[in-house]
C-alpha cells in the first residue's frame, strides 16, 4: 500500500492531534467552573461520571465520619478524610461562643494545606445520603477562604458505589502543601454579634434548616439549652432540596422550589441549623440557585440559645 504523506508530515499531524486532545481534557476539567467566580449549579456539583473521567486531576476529600472512611466499604481511591470537626473549633463546652465555628483564617489555611489542597488543583468533596450535608460544609469552608474550584460529589459515596466506582481501604494522606488563602470572604458568613444587631431587620431573611420538631422546640436532639428557634426565622428543612436517593434536586427544580418561598434573589438570606453544618450546605445550595447574598451563621442555634441575652421563639410560627 502506498502512503500519500511523508513520515515527517504524519508525525507533525499526530503531534497536533495529541496536543488538541490534551487541551480538550483540560477543557473538560475546567469548562464547567466559571472563571469569573460566579457560582452556578455546575460549579458546585460534580457527577460520578465526571469524577471517574477526572479522578487523577483532583484532590478528593471524604467528609464522612472516620469510622465510615475506615469501614468495611472503604472510600474513594486516593481520598483523604476530613469531617466537619477538622475545620472547626470543638474544644471547650458545647454552646460556648466559639464552639463549632470555623477556625481562624491562618489556622484554617494550615489545616487545608495539610490535606494537599494548594488552591490550584480542583477539589471534590463527598459525604453520603442522610448525613448533615458534611460535604457542603467543606465546600463552604473552601469558598469562604476564596477558593472557588471545589464541588460536592452528587449523591455521595452511595452514588459512587451504585455507579460501579472503585473503592479503596487504604488510609490515604497527601503531601502537605502551602495553601495561599489566609483571608475570609465575609460575604459567606455572619457572626453571633452580627445576628444580634440585625435579627430585627425585616429586609433580611432568616432560615432555619433543621427539622420541624427542632424548629418548634419539640425536639432537642443535640442537648440545646433552650428549645425553639431564632425569632423571625422560617423553617426550611435541608431534606427538601434532595431527591429520594439523596442527590441535589435538578437545577430547574431547585430554583422553582426556592423561588416559591424566597422570590427575591437579591435579598440577604441567613441560614442556620444547630452548629452550622447543615446550614453551610444550604448556603451553597441557595448560592448555586442564584441567591448570591446567602450567608451561613456558622455558630448557629447551639450558641444563640446558650446566650442569655438572646430571645428565642417556639412553636410553628416564626415569632
Amino acid at each position: 500500500m502506498k502512503l500519500n504523506m511523508s513520515f515527517g508530515k504524519f508525525v507533525s499531524m499526530l503531534s497536533i492531534t495529541i496536543i488538541a486532545v490534551a487541551l480538550m481534557a483540560g477543557v473538560v476539567l475546567a469548562a464547567d467552573v466559571p472563571t469569573d467566580g460566579t457560582e452556578t449549579y455546575l460549579s458546585y456539583v460534580a457527577t460520578t461520571e465526571w469524577l471517574k473521567a477526572n479522578l487523577d486531576k483532583v484532590v478528593i476529600i471524604d467528609a464522612r465520619d472516620p469510622s465510615l472512611y475506615k469501614g468495611q466499604q472503604g472510600h474513594l481511591p486516593g481520598a483523604v478524610n476530613a469531617e466537619w470537626k477538622y475545620f472547626a473549633n470543638v474544644s471547650g463546652s458545647v454552646g460556648n461562643p466559639k464552639w463549632a465555628t470555623v477556625l481562624e483564617p491562618e489556622a484554617l489555611a494550615k489545616k487545608i494545606g495539610a490535606l494537599g489542597v494548594d488552591g490550584k488543583k480542583p477539589v471534590i468533596v463527598y459525604g453520603d445520603g442522610g448525613d448533615w450535608g458534611n460535604a457542603g460544609w467543606v465546600v463552604w469552608v473552601l469558598r469562604l477562604t476564596g477558593f472557588k474550584d471545589a464541588r460536592i460529589l452528587d449523591g455521595g459515596f452511595t452514588a459512587w458505589r451504585a455507579s460501579g466506582g472503585k473503592t479503596d481501604s487504604k488510609t490515604n494522606t497527601n503531601k502537605a502543601v502551602s495553601y495561599p488563602n489566609t483571608k475570609f470572604n465575609e460575604s459567606y458568613i455572619v457572626s453571633t454579634e452580627w445576628m444580634k444587631e440585625n435579627v430585627q431587620d425585616a429586609s433580611i431573611g432568616i432560615v432555619d434548616v433543621r427539622t420541624q420538631s427542632e424548629y418548634t422546640g419539640e425536639s432537642r436532639f443535640f442537648g440545646e439549652r433552650r428549645p425553639g428557634h431564632i425569632p423571625g426565622a422560617i423553617n426550611f428543612p435541608i431534606d427538601r432540596v434532595f431527591t429520594p436517593d439523596f442527590k441535589l434536586l435538578p437545577e430547574a427544580d431547585l430554583q422553582s422550589l426556592l423561588s416559591e418561598s424566597f422570590p427575591d434573589k437579591e435579598r440577604t438570606i441567613i441560614l442556620y441549623d444547630t452548629s452550622g453544618v447543615r446550614s453551610a450546605f444550604m448556603t451553597m445550595a441557595f448560592r448555586l440557585a442564584g441567591y448570591k447574598n446567602a450567608r451561613n451563621y456558622d455558630a448557629s442555634y447551639q450558641v444563640w440559645c446558650s446566650d442569655a441575652d438572646t430571645e428565642i421563639a417556639q412553636g410553628p410560627n416564626p415569632r
